[in-house]
């Protein structure tokens, strides 16, 4: 089992994006996603702006006090295909809840949505990170105990271990979630040789290896040019850098290369 912590979300972008907002249109059994559990939330799939209603009430205790950076908290759980057999969502829902308590997401409005669109089971927890006390929920943002409560869930139940998709077998995988977790793993790997400093030669191995970079310009008439965001490309596959990881942004490759530098 492995937690990823995500940053950055709007309440509403988020609930649109973890119960697949384009997918309304589908019947239910052919939906990839399901909810699992939720508390202090009007959940009322099928009715007409049911998303702007929950994503109000998650979002609720954070007007009770001064706006914080990243009130919505929005974390997923993924496990090792091995492990599916059992994963029934009665298991996951525990699972998920231990990880809350764990790492002091409690008394607060949240939803936990799983999804089946890929070979590893996965949920994704989406809450408020001001409670209905109005208190911050600080431990969520801390990666070192992020990574301790995972490995004692994983351990306590005998659940096979996994850091991150880094360790995930790809050839079990399929589609867009195959290509994506493959360019992560080929940039952790590129990423390794300390002698990369700079971006065409993180480009170059990039390419060597099978993977476009392409960099999107800010203002590309500017006489200095920034780059706003990198887009990775693989096979028939794209994504922004935010879907590879914060360590291939413009800000996380800047850190390596600057400390390559050093």
């Amino acid at each position: 089992m492995f937690a990823k912590i995500r940053k950055g979300n709007g309440f509403g972008g988020c609930l649109d994006y973890i119960t697949r907002v384009k997918q309304d249109d589908k019947p239910i059994e052919k939906r990839v996603w399901k909810i699992l559990d939720s508390d202090g939330v009007r959940i009322a799939d099928g009715e007409k702006d049911w998303r702007k209603r929950a994503a109000a009430d998650i979002e609720r205790p954070t007007l009770t006090r001064s706006k914080i950076k990243d009130p919505c908290g929005h974390i997923a759980l993924g496990f090792a295909p091995e492990d599916a057999h059992r994963l029934t969502d009665e298991f996951m829902t525990q699972v998920a809840k231990e990880y809350m308590e764990a790492m002091g997401i409690k008394n607060t409005p949240y939803v936990i949505v799983r999804h089946t669109d890929a070979d590893h089971p996965h949920c994704h927890l989406m809450f408020s990170r001001v409670d209905y006390d109005g208190k911050i929920i600080k431990p969520v943002t801390n990666w070192h105990r992020n990574k301790c409560v995972c490995r004692d869930i994983t351990e306590r139940h005998g659940l096979t271990i996994a850091e991150d998709s880094l360790s995930l077998d790809t050839s079990k995988l399929r589609g867009a979630e195959k290509s994506r977790i493959e360019i992560r793993q080929i940039g952790h790997e590129v990423l390794k040789d300390k002698s990369i400093t700079d971006w065409p030669t993180f480009q170059r191995r990039m390419k060597e290896r099978g993977v476009n970079v392409k960099c999107l310009w800010k203002d590309p008439d500017a006489k200095k040019l920034e780059i706003k965001t990198l887009i990775y490309a693989k096979g028939n596959h794209s994504f922004i850098a935010s879907k590879i990881g914060k360590n291939y942004t413009p800000t996380g490759l800047l850190t390596q290369f600057e400390a390559n530098l050093k």
